[in-house]
């Protein structure tokens, strides 16, 4: 009697982390988003209209992003963390969707993918890994899989030359290539 209880409550415990694991696995995909879905206030990016309205883009840049931009015709492919209370995905995430919106980049090559985390599945998964959330790549050529990580490079800019590089300046670099 005890036996079978204890079988009992032991199948629901493995059913239930079964089902539990595959409800899990399908959850952990990036989900697209739109830049107009985010200036509307999306759940869990209620911060980024005001951020986002916040950036001042230096326009020289911008100008040069978008002669660059019309000749390379590159994509951009940003992943993002909703909700996070971390100061650099709320500034960092913003000061991209500004620099490439005051650069006339068309929303039609900015793919936004939104993940709790950077294990997350997304389309480019076989090309790059991302490692920190926010991320933003350039796509050169996807046909060899080279892309430039803005995010890195700019945090690796931060580092090296303290205020000398904003956002912008890393999105024109990134198209120089």
């Amino acid at each position: 009697m005890v036996v079978s209880k204890l079988f009992k409550v032991l199948s629901i415990f493995v059913l239930f982390f079964f089902v539990s694991c595959e409800i899990n696995d399908v959850d952990k995909s990036a989900k697209l988003l739109t830049i107009q879905e985010l200036l509307n206030y999306i759940i869990g990016y209620d911060w980024f209209p005001y951020e986002f309205s916040l950036y001042k883009p230096d326009s020289s840049v911008t100008m040069q992003i978008d002669s660059l931009w019309k000749i390379k015709k590159y994509r951009f492919i940003v992943f993002v963390n909703p909700s996070c209370n971390c100061t650099e995905t709320q500034k960092t995430f913003p000061s991209i969707i500004k620099s490439l919106k005051a650069s006339n980049i068309p929303d039609s090559v900015i793919l936004i993918y939104s993940m709790l985390n950077e294990t997350y599945s997304h389309p480019f998964m076989h090309k790059f890994t991302v490692k920190i959330l926010p991320s933003c790549f350039t796509e050169i050529d996807s046909t060899t899989s080279k892309y430039y990580s803005v995010v890195d490079t700019f945090e690796l800019y931060r580092v090296k030359f303290p205020g000398k590089y904003r956002m912008e300046h890393i999105i024109a670099k990134s198209l120089e290539n």
